[in-house]
């Protein structure tokens, strides 16, 4: 271990309140800092098997550091080198939900999730999907599997000129890539609900 790299604090457990859709509600899972970085192995987990947002923002110096926000359906894990830590969840579930989260010292690999839920607007009204920190390429699923080929999904670059369009039923195998995407929209005939799937470099 570094020398000065123990974080005050390693460790904590609290209950999420009940979700009924709509914005989530983070609550402070830990906030802790070091005074030199090292790697950090970020372990979050539900003890009553129900799913929840995590999202872990750390610093290697001094100020404001990045930010990854990671969909669990159980467990998770994350791996940053960092000096400051924070980290924050959000219920995923109607029920109340106990999530703790553990933080070694330490470097594993990981590879993360994040899930952005929605639904098409009428008449192939544009619905903007977020884009996720990290993300690396996505896919796109519906409810309703017969749907999929009347869903559009449309890449624009950050002067807002489209790039790629795809049927929701013609994408690649490999998923989508993000690349330098400005923005990224879904639109269909009736509305329809879907999740898009983001994979995450972290």
């Amino acid at each position: 271990m570094p020398r000065g790299s123990e974080l005050s604090t390693r460790s904590d457990a609290k209950e999420l309140s009940t979700y009924a859709g709509g914005a989530l509600t983070f609550q402070s899972m830990l906030d802790a800092d070091s005074e030199a970085a090292t790697w950090r192995i970020v372990e979050a987990y539900s003890l009553d098997g129900a799913p929840f947002e995590l999202e872990v923002t750390w610093s290697a110096g001094a100020g404001s550091g990045p930010k990854a926000r990671a969909t669990i359906a159980r467990s998770g894990r994350v791996a940053v080198f960092a000096r400051g830590l924070r980290v924050r969840a959000a219920n995923l579930s109607s029920k109340t939900n106990r999530v703790g989260v553990n933080v070694a010292d330490g470097f594993a690999p990981s590879r993360n999730v994040a899930e952005i839920r929605g639904t098409t607007g009428e008449q192939n009204t544009a619905t903007e999907v977020e884009i996720p920190p990290f993300a690396e390429d996505f896919t796109l699923e519906a409810a309703d599997p017969d749907a999929l080929p009347d869903i559009e999904v449309r890449l624009y670059d950050g002067l807002g000129t489209l790039r790629a369009a795809y049927a929701g039923d013609e994408q690649l195998s490999t998923g989508i890539a993000v690349g330098g995407a400005g923005k990224i929209e879904v639109s269909a005939p009736t509305p329809t609900d879907y999740r898009v799937v983001f994979q995450l470099s972290v």
